[in-house]
């Protein structure tokens, strides 16, 4: 994994935590990992939980394609297994 630890911090929204979505949109702010369902969320702690990464690659694999975005990167895809478009913010 690109040299990242399995339990690298991953900020999850709760529709990936729970399993009713899958992940559209990983983004790095600030360098954090956010493995998001691609909706819009509050802005509000509440909304979200903190899982190892591994555990995201593990439901996704598909998601190890996108583990070289650097700080201020983000990808999304329009369905799962799809291309991911890459941008900065």
């Amino acid at each position: 994994m690109l040299g990242l630890a399995l339990h690298t911090k991953t900020y999850v929204c709760l529709h990936v935590f729970d399993g009713r979505m899958p992940v559209m949109l990983v983004t790095r702010p600030d360098g954090d990992w956010c493995a998001l369902c691609g909706d819009d969320h509050p802005d509000d702690a509440g909304q979200y939980r903190v899982v190892g990464l591994g555990h995201v690659i593990q439901q996704d694999p598909t998601l190890a394609d996108v583990l070289d975005l650097a700080a201020g990167e983000e990808a999304e895809r329009e369905i799962v297994g799809g291309p991911w478009t890459r941008s900065t913010f």
